[in-house]
């Protein structure tokens, strides 16, 4: 009688056990979210369309280049702790010798500016290399944010009306 109910509740136990929900899964992460840049202030290209990321790059063979050339910028600044004193400099890089440093429209070197062009409209931020001639109204540029404590070199390419170019001049 006693393993009959020995028996009986490890039936029941088991049947209790087996009927309990199992946890919700866990939903698998496949990457970081999507971010939209449409809707950021500030952020209109030379068209008057909005600008992204992808837009900036496939719009112009100017901006990619610049794009590239921030990378090398950025790995060159965080092994020398400089920046390079010609774009040369860059091309002695591993990788560095396809790096094109040359403008689209004029096939010159872009302007590279080691000390920056600065503004006194933008007095955190400078140009380090530029298209040597404009496109359209806006000329494309690679403007950098110095580190500061507690941050990191930053490097944007960006479209700058022409008439805000002409206020940028080499620090004194």
């Amino acid at each position: 009688m006693m393993l009959r109910i020995c028996l009986c509740a490890s039936v029941g136990l088991l049947a209790v056990a087996g009927c309990q929900p199992a946890p919700a899964p866990t939903p698998m992460r496949t990457g970081p979210k999507s971010v939209d840049f449409s809707g950021q202030p500030d952020t209109v290209s030379i068209t008057g369309e909005p600008v992204t990321p992808d837009s900036i790059l496939s719009s112009d063979p100017a901006a990619e280049r610049l794009q590239d050339i921030g990378g090398y910028v950025l790995l060159y600044y965080s092994q020398q702790k400089q920046l390079p004193q010609s774009l040369d400099d860059l091309a002695q890089m591993p990788g560095g010798d396809s790096l094109d440093l040359t403008s689209p429209r004029t096939g010159t070197k872009f302007d590279y500016y080691p000390t920056g062009l600065w503004s006194s409209d933008h007095p955190d931020k400078c140009i380090i290399a530029c298209d040597p001639v404009p496109s359209g109204p806006s000329r494309w540029c690679l403007l950098m944010t110095p580190p500061s404590s507690g941050a990191a070199l930053v490097v944007t390419v960006v479209a700058i009306p022409e008439q805000n170019f002409r206020k940028y001049r080499p620090q004194q």
